[in-house]
Protein backbone atom coordinates (compact mmCIF):
# COMPACT_ATOMS: atom_id res chain seq x y z
CA UNK A 1 0.00 0.00 0.00
CA UNK A 2 2.84 2.21 0.90
CA UNK A 3 4.33 2.01 -2.71
CA UNK A 4 1.27 3.08 -4.03
CA UNK A 5 0.57 6.13 -2.33
CA UNK A 6 4.29 6.84 -3.22
CA UNK A 7 3.55 6.86 -7.25
CA UNK A 8 0.39 8.53 -6.90
CA UNK A 9 1.85 10.94 -5.02
CA UNK A 10 4.78 11.79 -7.64
CA UNK A 11 2.92 11.50 -10.95
CA UNK A 12 1.56 15.07 -9.97
CA UNK A 13 4.94 16.79 -9.60
CA UNK A 14 5.69 14.92 -12.99
CA UNK A 15 3.73 17.00 -14.78
CA UNK A 16 4.03 19.93 -13.29
CA UNK A 17 7.36 19.74 -14.00
CA UNK A 18 7.10 19.05 -17.74
CA UNK A 19 4.38 21.70 -18.23
CA UNK A 20 6.42 24.47 -16.43
CA UNK A 21 9.59 23.79 -17.74
CA UNK A 22 10.94 23.04 -13.86
CA UNK A 23 14.13 21.39 -13.94
CA UNK A 24 13.56 18.48 -11.67
CA UNK A 25 13.36 17.34 -8.03
CA UNK A 26 16.45 17.10 -6.15
CA UNK A 27 16.71 14.40 -3.65
CA UNK A 28 17.95 16.57 -0.86
CA UNK A 29 14.37 18.46 -0.84
CA UNK A 30 12.51 15.01 -0.13
CA UNK A 31 11.99 14.26 -3.99
CA UNK A 32 11.06 11.28 -5.05
CA UNK A 33 14.66 9.47 -5.06
CA UNK A 34 14.64 10.54 -1.50
CA UNK A 35 11.40 8.59 -0.60
CA UNK A 36 12.43 5.10 -2.83
CA UNK A 37 12.20 2.38 -0.18
CA UNK A 38 15.29 0.85 1.09
CA UNK A 39 16.33 -2.63 -0.62
CA UNK A 40 13.98 -2.41 -3.20
CA UNK A 41 15.82 -2.98 -6.65
CA UNK A 42 12.91 -1.30 -8.83
CA UNK A 43 10.92 2.00 -8.59
CA UNK A 44 7.46 2.81 -9.53
CA UNK A 45 8.37 6.52 -9.99
CA UNK A 46 7.61 7.70 -13.31
CA UNK A 47 10.10 7.35 -15.95
CA UNK A 48 10.12 10.80 -16.71
CA UNK A 49 10.86 12.00 -13.14
CA UNK A 50 13.72 9.47 -13.01
CA UNK A 51 14.93 11.14 -16.36
CA UNK A 52 14.22 14.76 -14.57
CA UNK A 53 16.05 14.62 -11.97
CA UNK A 54 19.26 12.96 -13.67
CA UNK A 55 19.28 14.97 -16.88
CA UNK A 56 18.22 18.29 -15.56
CA UNK A 57 16.37 21.13 -17.79
CA UNK A 58 19.05 23.24 -19.18
CA UNK A 59 17.15 25.44 -22.02
CA UNK A 60 16.93 29.49 -21.57
CA UNK A 61 13.56 30.24 -21.23
CA UNK A 62 12.00 33.16 -22.77
CA UNK A 63 12.94 36.19 -21.12
CA UNK A 64 9.40 38.00 -20.81
CA UNK A 65 10.75 41.35 -20.85
CA UNK A 66 12.88 41.35 -23.91
CA UNK A 67 9.91 39.23 -25.68
CA UNK A 68 7.61 41.99 -24.44
CA UNK A 69 9.58 44.85 -25.22
CA UNK A 70 9.93 43.19 -29.32
CA UNK A 71 6.28 42.77 -29.19
CA UNK A 72 5.20 46.07 -28.05
CA UNK A 73 7.90 48.49 -29.72
CA UNK A 74 6.73 50.97 -31.94
CA UNK A 75 7.17 50.27 -35.96
CA UNK A 76 9.85 52.24 -37.35
CA UNK A 77 8.90 55.74 -38.03
CA UNK A 78 8.96 57.41 -41.86
CA UNK A 79 8.03 60.96 -42.66
CA UNK A 80 5.56 59.34 -44.87
CA UNK A 81 3.29 58.47 -41.95
CA UNK A 82 2.77 62.06 -41.52
CA UNK A 83 -0.55 63.45 -43.59
CA UNK A 84 0.61 65.79 -46.37
CA UNK A 85 4.22 64.91 -47.30
CA UNK A 86 3.85 66.13 -51.02
CA UNK A 87 8.46 66.15 -51.63
CA UNK A 88 10.55 63.63 -50.42
CA UNK A 89 13.96 63.60 -52.12
CA UNK A 90 16.45 61.07 -50.65
CA UNK A 91 19.89 60.97 -52.07
CA UNK A 92 19.96 57.23 -51.40
CA UNK A 93 16.64 56.63 -53.33
CA UNK A 94 15.76 57.32 -56.87
CA UNK A 95 19.24 59.22 -58.15
CA UNK A 96 19.50 58.56 -61.63
CA UNK A 97 23.38 58.84 -62.61
CA UNK A 98 25.97 58.57 -64.84
CA UNK A 99 29.75 58.80 -65.08
CA UNK A 100 29.11 60.42 -61.25
CA UNK A 101 26.68 62.96 -62.78
CA UNK A 102 22.89 62.84 -61.38
CA UNK A 103 20.58 63.59 -64.31
CA UNK A 104 17.37 62.87 -62.21
CA UNK A 105 16.03 62.52 -58.94
CA UNK A 106 12.91 60.88 -58.10
CA UNK A 107 10.99 61.68 -55.13
CA UNK A 108 9.53 58.94 -52.35
CA UNK A 109 6.19 60.56 -52.21
CA UNK A 110 3.04 59.88 -53.38
CA UNK A 111 3.48 62.91 -55.56
CA UNK A 112 6.37 60.92 -57.53
CA UNK A 113 7.86 63.70 -58.49
CA UNK A 114 11.07 63.82 -60.90
CA UNK A 115 13.39 66.55 -60.72
CA UNK A 116 16.25 66.48 -63.54
CA UNK A 117 18.76 68.20 -65.37
CA UNK A 118 19.47 67.14 -69.24
CA UNK A 119 22.07 69.39 -69.58
CA UNK A 120 25.49 67.63 -69.18
CA UNK A 121 27.55 70.62 -67.80
CA UNK A 122 24.74 71.62 -65.26
CA UNK A 123 24.27 68.59 -63.45
CA UNK A 124 25.63 68.12 -60.43
CA UNK A 125 27.42 64.55 -59.18
CA UNK A 126 26.73 62.57 -56.48
CA UNK A 127 28.83 62.45 -53.35
CA UNK A 128 29.22 62.30 -49.84
CA UNK A 129 29.57 63.65 -46.15
CA UNK A 130 31.31 61.09 -43.91
CA UNK A 131 29.77 57.36 -44.60
CA UNK A 132 26.20 59.86 -46.02
CA UNK A 133 24.91 59.98 -49.64
CA UNK A 134 24.67 63.91 -50.83
CA UNK A 135 23.95 65.02 -54.33
CA UNK A 136 26.94 68.08 -54.66
CA UNK A 137 25.73 71.59 -56.43
CA UNK A 138 27.78 74.07 -57.93
CA UNK A 139 27.11 78.06 -59.03
CA UNK A 140 25.92 76.20 -62.54
CA UNK A 141 24.23 72.94 -61.49
CA UNK A 142 20.53 72.21 -60.32
CA UNK A 143 17.51 70.11 -61.12
CA UNK A 144 13.96 70.89 -61.92
CA UNK A 145 10.65 69.29 -62.21
CA UNK A 146 9.88 69.37 -65.94
CA UNK A 147 6.92 71.48 -67.10
CA UNK A 148 4.58 73.51 -65.18
CA UNK A 149 1.92 71.62 -63.74
CA UNK A 150 0.11 71.56 -60.60
CA UNK A 151 2.08 68.03 -59.96
CA UNK A 152 5.38 69.97 -60.72
CA UNK A 153 5.28 73.27 -59.37
CA UNK A 154 4.12 71.71 -55.26
CA UNK A 155 1.00 74.65 -55.10
CA UNK A 156 0.73 75.74 -51.17
CA UNK A 157 -2.17 78.15 -51.53
CA UNK A 158 -2.92 79.36 -48.20
CA UNK A 159 -2.11 75.90 -46.78
CA UNK A 160 0.59 75.52 -43.94
CA UNK A 161 3.65 74.61 -44.94
CA UNK A 162 6.49 72.73 -43.23
CA UNK A 163 10.33 72.27 -45.23
CA UNK A 164 13.26 70.17 -44.03
CA UNK A 165 16.13 69.80 -45.98
CA UNK A 166 19.70 68.17 -45.15
CA UNK A 167 23.01 70.77 -46.08
CA UNK A 168 26.37 71.37 -46.18
CA UNK A 169 27.64 74.43 -47.48
CA UNK A 170 31.28 74.74 -48.57
CA UNK A 171 32.10 77.96 -47.85
CA UNK A 172 31.19 80.59 -44.91
CA UNK A 173 31.43 83.56 -47.50
CA UNK A 174 29.15 82.41 -50.19
CA UNK A 175 24.92 82.26 -50.02
CA UNK A 176 24.05 78.77 -51.05
CA UNK A 177 20.61 78.79 -52.46
CA UNK A 178 19.47 75.17 -51.59
CA UNK A 179 15.87 75.20 -53.70
CA UNK A 180 13.16 77.63 -54.27
CA UNK A 181 8.90 77.34 -54.77
CA UNK A 182 8.63 80.18 -57.36
CA UNK A 183 5.83 82.10 -58.24
CA UNK A 184 7.64 84.55 -60.77
CA UNK A 185 10.85 85.46 -61.76
CA UNK A 186 13.36 86.88 -58.47
CA UNK A 187 13.22 90.42 -60.46
CA UNK A 188 10.12 90.93 -61.00
CA UNK A 189 7.34 91.22 -58.75
CA UNK A 190 5.36 90.09 -57.35
CA UNK A 191 8.00 87.79 -55.44
CA UNK A 192 5.12 85.21 -53.40
CA UNK A 193 7.61 81.94 -53.40
CA UNK A 194 9.27 80.24 -50.71
CA UNK A 195 13.51 80.55 -51.11
CA UNK A 196 15.56 78.30 -48.68
CA UNK A 197 19.50 79.17 -47.70
CA UNK A 198 21.74 77.08 -46.84
CA UNK A 199 23.84 80.28 -45.82
CA UNK A 200 22.07 83.60 -45.92
CA UNK A 201 24.41 86.48 -45.56
CA UNK A 202 27.88 84.56 -45.30
CA UNK A 203 29.09 82.98 -41.77
CA UNK A 204 27.28 79.93 -42.27
CA UNK A 205 24.14 81.02 -41.27
CA UNK A 206 21.12 79.40 -43.02
CA UNK A 207 17.89 81.29 -43.81
CA UNK A 208 14.61 81.32 -45.63
CA UNK A 209 12.68 83.29 -47.71
CA UNK A 210 8.68 84.08 -47.99
CA UNK A 211 7.64 86.38 -50.97
CA UNK A 212 11.34 87.59 -51.47
CA UNK A 213 12.84 90.68 -49.82
CA UNK A 214 9.40 91.46 -47.84
CA UNK A 215 10.30 88.57 -45.20
CA UNK A 216 13.73 86.87 -44.74
CA UNK A 217 14.68 84.48 -41.60
CA UNK A 218 18.39 83.96 -40.34
CA UNK A 219 18.93 82.27 -38.24
CA UNK A 220 21.00 84.15 -35.44
CA UNK A 221 23.39 80.99 -34.50
CA UNK A 222 24.31 77.57 -36.62
CA UNK A 223 26.73 77.52 -39.30
CA UNK A 224 26.12 75.34 -42.12
CA UNK A 225 29.68 75.51 -43.64
CA UNK A 226 31.45 73.37 -40.80
CA UNK A 227 31.76 70.56 -43.02
CA UNK A 228 29.07 68.19 -41.36
CA UNK A 229 25.39 68.20 -42.90
CA UNK A 230 22.48 70.49 -40.74
CA UNK A 231 18.39 69.62 -41.24
CA UNK A 232 17.72 73.46 -41.89
CA UNK A 233 13.38 73.75 -41.49
CA UNK A 234 11.22 76.62 -42.61
CA UNK A 235 6.97 76.17 -41.02
CA UNK A 236 4.27 78.24 -41.91
CA UNK A 237 1.52 77.91 -39.27
CA UNK A 238 -1.22 80.23 -40.03
CA UNK A 239 0.08 83.58 -39.87
CA UNK A 240 3.38 82.05 -38.01
CA UNK A 241 6.56 81.80 -39.53
CA UNK A 242 9.81 80.02 -38.41
CA UNK A 243 13.02 78.84 -39.01
CA UNK A 244 14.73 75.66 -37.36
CA UNK A 245 18.22 74.70 -37.24
CA UNK A 246 19.07 70.78 -36.03
CA UNK A 247 15.72 69.94 -34.34
CA UNK A 248 15.29 73.41 -32.85
CA UNK A 249 13.27 76.61 -33.62
CA UNK A 250 16.19 79.42 -34.15
CA UNK A 251 14.23 82.74 -35.34
CA UNK A 252 10.24 83.60 -36.35
CA UNK A 253 8.08 86.28 -37.39
CA UNK A 254 4.60 86.64 -38.35
CA UNK A 255 2.97 88.05 -41.75
CA UNK A 256 -0.71 87.93 -43.10
CA UNK A 257 -1.60 83.87 -44.73
CA UNK A 258 -1.25 84.69 -48.59
CA UNK A 259 -1.18 82.11 -51.52
CA UNK A 260 2.20 80.45 -52.70
CA UNK A 261 1.14 79.16 -55.60
CA UNK A 262 4.14 78.95 -58.58
CA UNK A 263 4.10 79.59 -61.71
CA UNK A 264 7.58 78.19 -61.83
CA UNK A 265 8.78 74.65 -61.81
CA UNK A 266 10.00 73.32 -58.49
CA UNK A 267 13.77 73.90 -58.27
CA UNK A 268 16.70 72.41 -56.21
CA UNK A 269 19.94 73.21 -55.87
CA UNK A 270 19.71 76.77 -57.04
CA UNK A 271 18.44 78.28 -60.26
CA UNK A 272 19.48 78.57 -63.72
CA UNK A 273 19.93 82.36 -63.42
CA UNK A 274 22.69 81.29 -61.40
CA UNK A 275 21.62 84.37 -58.45
CA UNK A 276 22.92 82.95 -55.00
CA UNK A 277 24.38 79.75 -56.45
CA UNK A 278 26.75 77.98 -54.79
CA UNK A 279 28.91 74.97 -53.86
CA UNK A 280 27.20 72.86 -51.11
CA UNK A 281 25.89 69.50 -50.75
CA UNK A 282 22.13 68.28 -50.20
CA UNK A 283 20.78 65.41 -48.02
CA UNK A 284 17.13 64.80 -47.40
CA UNK A 285 14.65 67.14 -48.65
CA UNK A 286 10.82 66.98 -47.64
CA UNK A 287 7.88 69.70 -47.94
CA UNK A 288 4.78 68.80 -46.36
CA UNK A 289 1.98 70.90 -47.17
CA UNK A 290 -1.00 71.59 -44.68
CA UNK A 291 -0.99 71.45 -40.52
CA UNK A 292 1.96 69.45 -38.94
CA UNK A 293 1.63 69.46 -35.30
CA UNK A 294 4.64 70.15 -33.02
CA UNK A 295 5.23 65.68 -32.28
CA UNK A 296 5.03 65.60 -35.75
CA UNK A 297 7.84 67.94 -36.57
CA UNK A 298 9.86 66.65 -33.82
CA UNK A 299 9.95 63.11 -35.15
CA UNK A 300 10.52 64.36 -38.87
CA UNK A 301 13.45 65.93 -37.38
CA UNK A 302 15.19 63.06 -35.32
CA UNK A 303 14.74 60.84 -38.38
CA UNK A 304 16.47 62.74 -40.30
CA UNK A 305 19.05 63.62 -38.07
CA UNK A 306 19.48 60.29 -37.35
CA UNK A 307 19.43 59.18 -41.04
CA UNK A 308 21.85 61.75 -42.08
CA UNK A 309 24.07 61.05 -39.05
CA UNK A 310 23.48 64.22 -37.55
Amino acid sequence: MKRTLVSLVLVPFAVAGIVVGCVGDDPATGGDAGTTPTGTTTTTSPTATSTDAAVPDTSTPPDAATTDAATDAPPPFSPADVTGLVLWLDPASGVTTAGGKVSAWRDRSASAITVSQTTATNQPSIGSVGSKPVVTFGATSWLESLGATVGTKLDVGTADILVEYVVATDSAAATALTGVLYKASFDASPYDGLQLYGNLGGGGKPGAGLAGVDLVLTSPSGNTADGKLHVVGFRRAGTRLSLRYDGAEVTSGTMAVRSVDNTRPLYVGGRPDGVHNADHKVGDVLVFRGAVGDADVAKIEAFVKQKNGI
